[in-house]
């Protein structure tokens, strides 16, 4: 399975943009957005990829409905805990929720934090960092392919 993991864009269309001019050089089965869309003029910017889409809601995630709307129009899936298989994704940081998590998934694909995080114990926990890099200065997303992940600045 390869995919391609980002999360935190916060509306960042200028960022989003880089990002879809980046990633859609990679074949990838698959995208994954770990949360905080933000807003439905970002997501539909994601329609060019072509491509199915997982997002799981983020908490500063606004018009929920209309992002639901917009995904299902689209074929893609979104809600608050997205699963694929033995890959889930969830946006928050909660160390008990990741802890179930990582019990029962293989894959734990999260957000929330900004920060690159990847680390296998349980499970292979990856967090993208920031699409938008209004905190940490970088955009970055995570580029997996059957258990190696590498992330990726742009």
């Amino acid at each position: 399975m390869k995919l391609i993991a980002f999360s935190d864009t916060h509306d960042n269309m200028g960022a989003v943009r880089d990002l879809l001019k980046e990633i859609s050089k990679e074949e990838v089965e698959f995208y994954v957005h770990a949360g905080d869309v933000v807003s439905p003029f970002c997501l539909k910017e994601f329609e060019a990829l072509g491509k199915k889409l997982y997002i799981s809601f983020g908490n500063n995630d606004g018009e929920r409905n209309m992002l639901l709307e917009i995904a299902v129009r689209n074929g893609w899936v979104a809600g608050d805990l997205v699963e694929l298989g033995d890959l889930v994704i969830y946006h928050g940081a909660n160390a008990e929720i990741l802890k179930i998590l990582c019990k029962r998934y293989k894959v734990v694909i999260t957000g929330h934090t900004h920060g690159v995080r990847i680390e296998n114990n349980n499970a292979l926990v990856i967090n993208p960092g920031e699409a938008c890099g209004y905190l940490t200065g970088k955009r970055t997303y995570a580029l997996y392919e059957d258990g190696e992940v590498s992330i990726q600045e742009f």
